[in-house]
């Protein structure tokens, strides 16, 4: 008999609308139980708060690496050392030198492409503009150019490449591809690029960011081992270094060397006693040193501060090497009698003979050696010519005053060439 049929029709009617009535109570129930709570808890636009995503790390610990788990750093830096080696090393003179300086918003480093011969030669330009002035084969403009060029007479292929050419397959190298390999790797990259590089400056600009004003590249400075510092400037980043006063003589020594002492405490506000400042109170381990300093705004006339310049020059620490010797040289003007009424523009010594200064007895010896740059004999007076001049120099006065002064004399004609530029200023 089937369940269905056995229950009357009446009932089924009435156990049916009893089943809809408890679904609508229930249902009636979670409504209200639901707006009691937000009643109790209500949310406004102030206290909400608003859902943000956090940032899953990308930074990966490399903890199962076995490049930087099992190798220590120190033969991680021996592998970046191998790959820093590059097929046209042997060619050149500097096989590590690296040209750094800042254009267009960015770092570009080029390698360093002069040879041994044109770079240890500090005469090598003049030489050359004498072959072409004797046998007429040559452009003495083109040599003028290299000479008179801001990169200094030791880098003006160099400055050439970089101006007037492309880069090329010598200036390649690894690392950028190992500095995106992963960022644990990008810090140690640096340094080793860093120490095993010739970093090379040819400007005040490009010198002064990397080793001032950048605070990313502070940390970087301590891993500099060889450093080239060529920068010829002009004038007006020399004068806080100079003594407004007369020429140091006898009579008046203490007073210049108290007038020296007291701009030593304020050409940090300038950009070369800046970098100075940097190299002396930075923890550096330079293993070798070379600064060249040069004025390129008066002509053929180079004079610059340097007894200022020397006070802080000696304060730079370099390391001695095995033999007990120091690589640290500094490459300063000619020594010409050039007058004029600044105390910080007096040589810094009288003897021109010996190359590296032999200090008297009032202080210790100087801790770099000292090149003195051949005397220009070539220069572009007129526009479109280059002239071969002379120094001549005149020496009187009575004993302990001595006057010395120089001009430069044409070979070719007795033309009259403007005044010492020295004297021009301060007239003004």
């Amino acid at each position: 008999m089937n369940m269905a049929n056995s229950v009357p029709s009446r009932l089924r009617s009435y156990l049916r609308r009893k089943l809809e009535k408890t679904k609508r109570s229930s249902a009636h129930a979670s409504i209200a139980t639901k707006m009691v709570g937000e009643l109790a808890s209500p949310v406004t636009v102030a206290t909400a708060k608003p859902v943000v995503s956090t940032p899953i790390s990308v930074f990966d610990e490399q903890q199962d690496c076995s490049f930087f788990q099992k190798l220590p750093i120190e033969i991680r830096k021996m592998i970046y050392a191998y790959v820093w080696q590059g097929p046209y090393d042997y060619m050149y003179h500097e096989s590590n030198g690296r040209h750094l300086h800042f254009n267009d918003g960015h770092w570009v480093h080029t390698r360093c492409v002069m040879y041994e011969e044109d770079d240890e030669e500090l005469d090598f330009i003049q030489n050359r503009m004498d072959f072409v002035r004797h046998s007429g084969q040559g452009d003495l403009l083109l040599w003028q150019r290299r000479l008179a060029s801001t990169w200094g007479q030791r880098h003006w292929r160099c400055e050439e490449r970089i101006k007037y050419g492309k880069p090329t397959s010598i200036d390649r190298t690894d690392l950028g591809a190992l500095m995106v390999t992963c960022k644990k790797m990008h810090p140690e990259v640096m340094e080793s690029f860093i120490e095993c590089h010739k970093l090379i400056f040819n400007d005040v600009f490009s010198a002064h960011r990397f080793l001032v004003q950048r605070p990313s590249s502070s940390h970087l400075i301590r891993h500099v081992r060889d450093l080239d510092l060529t920068l010829s400037v002009p004038y007006h980043e020399l004068v806080p270094f100079n003594v407004i006063g007369r020429p140091e003589t006898e009579d008046n020594q203490d007073a210049a060397a108290k007038r020296i002492s007291i701009v030593m405490n304020d050409v940090e506000s300038g950009r070369l006693g800046a970098i100075f400042t940097a190299l002396a109170n930075s923890p550096t381990c330079l293993h070798s040193l070379r600064i060249a300093l040069d004025v390129y705004d008066r002509g053929p006339w180079r004079r610059i501060p340097e007894p200022a310049l020397v006070s802080h020059l000696e304060r730079i620490p370099v390391r001695r090497g095995r033999d007990g010797d120091v690589n640290y040289t500094v490459e300063f003007p000619p020594a010409l009698p050039i007058q004029a009424y600044y105390a910080g523009l007096e040589d810094f010594e009288d003897d021109e003979v010996d190359e590296s200064y032999e200090c008297d007895g009032t202080r210790d010896a100087l801790p770099f050696d000292v090149l003195r740059r051949p005397p220009l004999r070539y220069w572009q007076f007129s526009p479109g010519e280059v002239e071969h001049f002379n120094w001549e120099t005149y020496h009187g006065g009575k004993p302990h005053h001595h006057h010395h002064h120089c001009w430069a004399a044409l070979s070719k004609t007795a033309r009259f060439i403007s005044d010492d530029p020295y004297l021009i200023d301060e007239a003004m």
